[in-house]
């Protein structure tokens, strides 16, 4: 007998912990994780570059954009993702987690919150259970404006 219960649409992220923050990335622009390599910056800037199999990589430092201030990590993680014309990268001191998201979990962050807060650059929020724990939020990074951001 099949069951008439119709299969819940989900989306697939990469979720990672950034200082007390759950952040998220759609696993469709994910290109690669890699171990943290040389990132060459000059001067006070959220940008840096790094070379990814004979490709250049625009590193946004996302931890001085919502925190302010530099966190140099000795080990970790570079989330390469694709931008239109470009590699992109995001520093995280810890792999991530790739999880299934309900579809209908999303939520949008009200513009109101979005213009106002240190973070915005989150589209939508989600309540997840991280590694069986219980549900916590996540914020949705808008890939778009992280581009903006290294533009």
């Amino acid at each position: 007998m099949l069951s008439s219960k119709k299969k819940e649409e989900t989306l697939k992220f990469l979720i990672f912990t950034m200082a007390d923050l759950n952040l998220a990335i759609g696993i469709e622009s994910v290109v690669r994780i890699i171990p943290l390599p040389k990132i060459h910056r000059s001067g006070d800037k959220l940008l840096g570059i790094a070379n990814y199999e004979e490709q250049e990589v625009l590193v946004i430092d996302l931890y001085k954009r919502i925190y302010g201030q530099e966190l140099n990590l000795a080990k970790g993680f570079l989330v390469i993702f694709a931008g239109q014309n470009s590699l992109y990268g995001l520093t995280i001191a810890a792999l991530p987690n790739v999880e299934d998201v309900p579809v209908n979990s999303l939520q949008l962050v009200p513009p109101a919150y979005r213009d106002r807060d240190t973070l915005g650059i989150a589209s939508h929020m989600m309540q997840v259970s991280i590694k069986k724990s219980e549900p916590q939020t996540v914020f949705l990074l808008d890939s778009e404006l992280l581009l903006k951001m290294a533009s």
